[in-house]
Formats: structure tokens, sequence, C-alpha cells
């Protein structure tokens, strides 16, 4: 479902509070960056807070956007993530500084409390985006899967709790904002899309020059894109490949990288299909793009995604995908009209629908259409309006 308000064109003061934002790669970071650029070129003054990469207070000048840098360090048990630990002096500076109008907080970390603080403090409105499960806090690194379920009740009062105290909440997908309702959320919700811009993602994309750089057979595609991390559940997509190696002849490509690409490489060897399976690390934007177009299906046996900013990617750029059967995946993948489902950690199932897609052209061109047509409502241009909207409403009352 996405919300669109026509709202006067008014220049806003919008405060962006994140602890993790560009140039992360992760679905939240990736969209509040296209947030914040696309309300600048709308006219809005736009600023963001959000950890550095040092430890030390700095700010960047990003695209007619402010990037207020606070200092942080690397966080241990995900290393590609930076965490502040006392931002709340340098954020009070921020505040007196940019004076925002609405502030935007996108997690309830040490920069979003902080920020809340302040938007209380000096009485201007709050707007909250969800785009956190327990399953991120809890299973990211494989070994900690266990703690999931004694802790999972833990993490989500710790993330309603910080919702309740916002002026309006939104995340990505009915199914996401009917997690927050069921936690317990009081606040009033809605979802509105992470947003995808479909002329830089579209069928139209050429690829098959990523052949000869990425040193891939010419043989079918099965893409997966993103983070390589445990509730993803990329184990479960390399046990699919021997069957469907033997009966299609694919090719598997895992664009991406993070904490489990040792243990996925390792598993890989175990089952004797490291000749089948392609990690090519992070692409550059231009490859990025267009490594969709390169592709045949996409794969994604993730289970825990309240949106999924690389199934959108998918299916802006027309490709059948085979997704799990779990939280808002379904929004995106309608079985057996542009993909088909699989229940969490089916292998098998899995292995059935990719085989079923890669051995009929005809199928996955159908099905194809009718991913760039579920996509289209989610164009980034309509978000941004949304967004737009919520602003507008918190400052009325």
């Amino acid at each position: 479902m996405i919300l669109i308000t026509i709202v006067p064109k008014i220049s806003m003061r919008v405060l962006l509070a994140s602890e993790s934002y560009w140039p992360n790669i992760d679905g939240g970071a990736v969209a509040q960056h296209n947030l914040a650029l696309r309300l600048a070129e709308r006219g809005h003054e736009v600023a963001v807070v959000a950890p550095g990469n040092r430890f030390e207070n700095y700010v960047e000048e990003d695209c007619g956007t402010t990037v207020f840098r606070q200092r942080a360090l690397t966080f241990p048990p995900y290393d590609v993530y930076k965490v502040t630990l006392f931002p709340h002096h340098n954020v009070g500076k921020v505040f007196k500084a940019f004076r925002p109008d609405v502030v935007h907080a996108h997690n309830p970390y040490q920069v979003g409390r902080a920020a809340l603080h302040f938007s209380k403090a000096f009485s201007v409105p709050i707007v909250g985006s969800n785009h956190l499960q327990p399953e991120n806090l809890l299973m990211s690194v494989s070994r900690f899967r266990s703690l999931y379920s004694p802790l999972k009740s833990v993490g989500w009062r710790f993330i309603v709790d910080y919702y309740n105290r916002c002026d309006a909440v939104v995340s990505p997908t009915r199914t996401a904002v009917d997690l927050l309702v069921g936690a317990g959320l009081r606040v009033p919700a809605q979802p509105i899309s992470n947003g995808i811009d479909l002329e830089r993602f579209s069928p139209k994309n050429h690829g098959e020059y990523l052949r000869d750089k990425l040193g891939l057979p010419d043989k079918p595609i099965v893409l997966y894109a993103g983070r390589l991390s445990g509730e993803k559940h990329l184990e479960v997509l390399l046990r699919a490949v021997p069957r469907v190696v033997w009966e299609c002849g694919a090719h598997f490509v895992l664009v991406g990288s993070g904490r489990e690409r040792g243990n996925l490489v390792a598993l890989a060897g175990s089952l004797g299909i490291e000749e089948s399976v392609s990690f090519t690390g992070f692409l550059d934007a231009a490859d990025f793009q267009n490594v969709y177009a390169l592709a045949d299906v996409f794969a994604i046996p993730s289970e825990a995604e309240l949106q999924s900013i690389v199934t959108l990617e998918a299916i802006a750029s027309g490709l059948p995908v085979v997704a799990t059967n779990k939280d808002a995946l379904p929004e995106l993948v309608h079985d057996g009209k542009n993909g088909f489902l699989f229940e969490p950690g089916d292998s098998g199932a899995l292995a059935d629908r990719l085989i079923a897609l890669l051995s009929d052209p005809l199928l996955r061109k159908r099905f194809g259409r009718e991913s760039r047509r579920i996509a289209e409502p989610h164009s980034i241009e309509r978000v941004v309006s949304s967004f737009e909207g919520v602003y507008a409403s918190v400052l009325r009352s």
C-alpha cells in the first residue's frame, strides 16, 4: 500500500537522524539517502545526523544536503557499521544550528534517541521510521541465532517503546506496520514504501557486458543481491544449487558482502559447488543496476524483511522472483503471478521453483512483466510526496 498525500509546496527544514546512513549498504540506509537527496531536489533544506567513519565530529556536503557526522567507533559484532557512544551533546548543537521544522528518525539507537530527546526539548515534531525487527538485532551473525527466541519479546519492546514517543510512525509495508501494532505500538502509523528509482532500475538496462567483467559463464543466471548476513539465510540458497545446476545448468551470482561471506564460501566448497557460484562483493552503482538485467531469476531466502529494497530493485528491473513466504516479501512477490514463494528454510522447494522458472522462458517473461507492474506504485517520486504529507500533518498538529 502506498499512501500519496497532496500538500501545498512549502519548503521545510527537515533533519534526518540515523545510526546507519550512506555509504552503508542496508535497506534503511539506502532508503534514507534516497529520501534526503530527493527532498533537497524539491527545495527543502535537509540535514542528516549520523555516525562518521572516525572518532571525531565533522560535516560533509552531499548533493544539496548537509551531513553532520558524529564521532563513532566500529561496532565489533558487525564490523561494517559504526556506532556512536555519547552523541547527545553534539546532536543538541546540530538542533540549535539547523533549527529543524521537523525531525525524521530512522532507528531507535543512540543518534535516534538523542534526536528524540531534543525534539521534545525544542518542541519539534518527530516522525519515526522503523526498518528494524528483532531478527536484525539477533540473527545478523549466524552463531547468534540461538539468542533470537528467548530475546524476541525484549527486542520488540526496545523497538516499540521508542516509537511510542514519536508523533507519527511509518514503516515500509502493511506487514511492517502490523508487526509494530501487534507488539504494542499506540502512535498513529502508516505504510510508506522505501521507494525505487524506476528509471535507474528498468527492464531496458543492459548487463551482458558483466559476464566478461565478472568472469561469469554463458549460462542462465540466478541472482541474489544484498548483505551476506545471518538473517538472510543464504545457506538455504546454496543448498538448492546442486539440483538446479544438474537440471538447468545455471550459475549463481551473489552480489554483496558481509560477515557471513567466509562461512558461505566454505559451505559452497563443502557442497562441491564452488564452480557454480560467484561471490562478486559490492559492485559500483552502474554495474549494480545492470546486474539485474544480466540475471534470469532473482532469489531471496531471507527470513527478516520488512520490505526488501533489493527485491524492489529486482521487480522494477522486470525479473521473476523466488522468495521466502515470510514477513513482507509476499507483498512484492505474488505467488504464481510474478514469481513463486517457498516456506522458510526449504531448500528443496526453492530448487523446485527455480527449476520451474529456468525451464520456461515464456513464464519468466510473463512474470517479469507483472513484476514491473507491481513495482510502479513504489516510485521514489510518490514516496517523497507521501513523506511531505506526513511532515505537513505533524506540523499542523
